[in-house]
């Protein structure tokens, strides 16, 4: 009688002097409070808590003791968006024929220039070589020098960079994209500055 009775003011001791980890803390909460009340009842009757302790905290201590620990909810930070929230993440069909538009109206502007320019050049050699003497200097042009089909073989550079300009307008490179205009206004500079210095020769 005294060695059951031992046992059973032992045993709810040992049960609650186990270390649990915080992740258990709250799942065990449920036996540390049935141990409780069954030392309680304990010391009213030994009968009632020899079955109340033999049917039902022995084996949810064994059941809870082989059970994995539960997995841990990680609240995870949101990701930070790198674009403004103002921008729109999605360009629309009008909006890309606009762009479009605009771009050949300007690439139709650079063919007038360089081909005026390339023009205003053949005139300004022909006019140089007629009045004062000038030779032609470049060996591509000095074939055609002497006649009116200078202002036809002029063209072909003009040609070539709009061309090249057309091309880099659809490139699949954003930086060629955005670079589309550079070959053509490159031609209508270097044949403006050819036709001032053939105007300035004497």
């Amino acid at each position: 009688m005294f060695l059951a009775i031992a046992v059973l003011l032992i045993h709810p001791q040992l049960a609650t002097t186990v270390s649990l980890p915080a992740e258990k803390a709250a799942v065990d909460a449920s036996a540390a409070i049935t141990a409780s009340a069954g030392t309680v009842d304990a010391e009213n009757s030994v009968a009632t808590v020899t079955t109340s302790l033999s049917a039902t905290n022995q084996p949810v201590a064994e059941l809870k003791a082989a059970l994995p620990d539960p997995p841990i909810a990680v609240n995870a930070p949101a990701p930070i968006a790198f674009v403004r929230p103002g921008k729109p993440m999605t360009v629309s069909i009008v909006e890309l024929r606009a762009e479009n538009r605009r771009k050949q109206l300007m690439w139709r502007g650079l063919v007038i220039a360089t081909s005026g320019a390339a023009t205003f050049d053949a005139w300004s050699t022909r006019h140089a070589i007629t009045t004062a003497g000038a030779v032609e200097l470049n060996p591509l042009l000095k074939p055609f020098a002497g006649n009116g089909s200078m202002y036809a073989a002029i063209q072909v550079g003009p040609l070539l960079l709009d061309y090249a300009g057309k091309k880099m307008m659809y490139s699949r490179y954003s930086w060629v994209r955005r670079m589309w205009w550079v070959p053509q206004s490159a031609g209508f500079v270097s044949s403006m500055f050819c036709g001032s210095h053939n105007l300035a020769y004497h």
